[in-house]
């Protein structure tokens, strides 16, 4: 935690050859661009070299998840509340393509056309196609 606590204070500091010096002992490389960079766009940039979370996460998820094919297929009771024979559900557990489009949009974020949104989500099965229109169900939708 030293490392980190140093690197944090140095940086905020703005501390230049001192968080050089740190850097190097440390085997963190930066950009002339990263090396202009001062409080927290440069700490962020320093941490992330110091410590690339995202390489971890993909690795913990390629290792540890089941893939969307095997889960989906014991999930799909708890991501379909219909009955689990019917189209969809079987879209689903097989996270068919060509089956029914049934998606979870977790973010929309309206553009500058009025009425229009982007949505971002989880396709479980089907396909989506640009200026496709999907029918929504709110998060108060009762099947």
């Amino acid at each position: 935690m030293e490392p980190i606590y140093k690197l944090f204070d140095v940086a905020m500091k703005d501390d230049k050859a001192q968080l050089m010096k740190l850097c190097d002992a440390l085997k963190i490389k930066l950009t002339n661009e990263e090396k202009d960079l001062v409080g927290k766009p440069l700490l962020k940039t320093v941490m992330r070299k110091f410590l690339p979370a995202a390489d971890s996460l993909l690795e913990m998820i390629v290792l540890h998840l089941p893939s969307p094919v095997k889960a989906q297929k014991y999930r799909c009771e708890i991501l379909y509340e219909g009955p689990q024979d019917d189209e969809c559900a079987v879209a689903i557990q097989n996270c068919d393509p060509n089956g029914p489009l049934m998606l979870y949009i977790s973010k929309m974020v309206p553009t500058s056309d009025r009425g229009r949104f982007f949505a971002f989500g989880r396709v479980f099965a089907g396909t989506v196609k640009t200026g496709q229109k999907v029918r929504i169900m709110g998060p108060n939708y009762i099947p």
